[in-house]
């Protein structure tokens, strides 16, 4: 198991950004979640779809080591509770973002290809951007961020 760092930020990004960019290249995850008035547990997947997802919004940024000595996409996944969003709501969202949909699904969230060589500041700022967008609670104006290592130099 790994024991993720943990980061609260709001205006002042630079530890958030430097976890994001720690993780390039296959190197782990960040989660980050907007801070609610409320106590809420963070969204959780729901694989069968037999219930409606609730908690807080949570994004996901997950790093791909190199194939063959080519970077590779990134992904950004958001589980969110207001179902699909649809392209032009997300195209919106992204506010220029280059990202690509690979999912908009009813239970499972949204799932983005990021772009090899985007800025750990854009996928923060996207990141952040999508969770308070989402997040079904009162925003208190902080995100966490929770870094992941990953195991023997192994995405997860």
């Amino acid at each position: 198991m790994s024991i993720p760092t943990v980061i609260t930020f709001s205006d002042d990004r630079r530890a958030a950004l430097a976890a994001i960019g720690a993780v390039g290249d296959g190197r782990g995850w960040c989660n980050v979640s907007p801070n609610v008035e409320e106590e809420v547990p963070d969204m959780k997947v729901n694989y069968f779809g037999l219930r409606l997802n609730k908690g807080v919004t949570v994004a996901t940024f997950v790093t791909t080591a190199p194939r063959h000595g080519v970077a590779q996409p990134s992904t950004l996944g958001v589980l969110h509770s207001r179902s699909r969003l649809g392209s032009e709501r997300i195209t919106s969202m992204l506010a220029g973002a280059p990202f690509t949909v690979r999912q908009d699904h009813n239970t499972r969230g949204l799932l983005l290809e990021v772009p090899v060589a985007t800025s750990a500041e854009q996928v923060l700022t996207v990141m952040c951007s999508l969770t308070e967008s989402l997040c079904d609670y009162e925003f208190t104006g902080k995100w966490t961020l929770s870094q992941f290592p990953s195991r023997d130099g192994v995405s997860l």
